[in-house]
């Protein structure tokens, strides 16, 4: 039987971070389905600044948790 590798606590961090960036992001996207089913134009577009802003969050937090795992191999 193999031994699953041991997560680090910084390794859990990350992954938090990554789960956060992505319940965000699922959470702007019903509030813009909203806005936008509501024809609501200006709360459209202020959630689409709102949402590439956290995308670039979403995609550093990945980007670290895959540098994580490249050095620390957990």
């Amino acid at each position: 039987m193999h031994d699953m590798p041991t997560i680090c606590s910084e390794r859990e961090a990350l992954q938090r971070e990554a789960a956060k960036n992505l319940q965000a992001l699922i959470k702007l996207t019903k509030q813009q389905i909203e806005a936008l089913t509501a024809n609501d134009q200006a709360r459209l577009l202020a959630l689409d600044k709102t949402l590439e802003k956290v995308f670039g969050e979403k995609e550093r937090s990945f980007g670290a948790l895959r540098q994580h795992t490249k050095e620390h191999g957990c």
